[in-house]
């Protein structure tokens, strides 16, 4: 219902159980990464869980553990280019017969100094109303910047959703997933 049943790639654990992946491949990428797929104990009808078109994730067996890499693009490169980051790892494995799952967030992203934080503010104030893609980039930028510990970045970040005008669409889906991301930042 999800993926298709044909799987494309079979993890096997140390301590015998093997758990498929049924879903889509990213081309090109390397290490390989996965988009919109389901995983599923070998042997069972239930799947584990399902993961849509727009994560995309990285997989790797450690021992008797699946690990499963949300992958997001945040501007933290150089001048804010964006670099892919894992976002949260979430732990895969067994306890006796019934699976087990655990999600960290990675508290290991790269933060902004003080600088560029002071960038970050200074764009957001001085940036005119309409809302485009630019934008965007800007509410990007105050998420890392509430990352990195500043409070100023977190007001602006909370008041990005009604400064430049109304979000719809792509534009509100994008700030809902940073809003959601942070909720988990702070919660884990």
């Amino acid at each position: 219902m999800y993926a298709g049943t044909k799987a494309d790639t079979i993890f096997h654990l140390s301590n015998g159980k093997t758990i498929v992946l049924c879903g889509w491949k990213n081309p090109n990428s390397n290490p390989i990464t996965f988009s919109e797929f389901i995983l599923s104990v070998c042997g069972q009808d239930t799947i584990i869980d399902f993961w849509g078109a727009v994560l995309t994730c990285r997989l790797k067996v450690n021992a008797d553990t699946l690990f499963v890499e949300q992958i997001e693009k945040f501007p933290t490169g150089e001048n804010f280019q964006r670099q892919e980051t894992v976002w949260t790892r979430e732990k895969i494995y067994f306890i006796g017969q019934k699976i087990s799952r655990k999600v960290f967030v990675n508290k290991q992203i790269k933060k902004y100094n003080q600088d560029k934080i002071k960038l970050v503010l200074k764009e957001y104030e001085t940036t005119p109303l309409g809302l485009d893609d630019n934008k965007m980039e800007i509410a990007n930028k105050l998420f890392i910047a509430t990352l990195s510990g500043d409070k100023t970045a977190k007001q602006y970040f909370k008041e990005f959703k009604n400064k430049f005008g109304v979000l719809d669409g792509a534009f509100a889906e994008e700030y809902k997933d940073l809003a959601a991301m942070l909720g988990l930042w702070e919660k884990n």
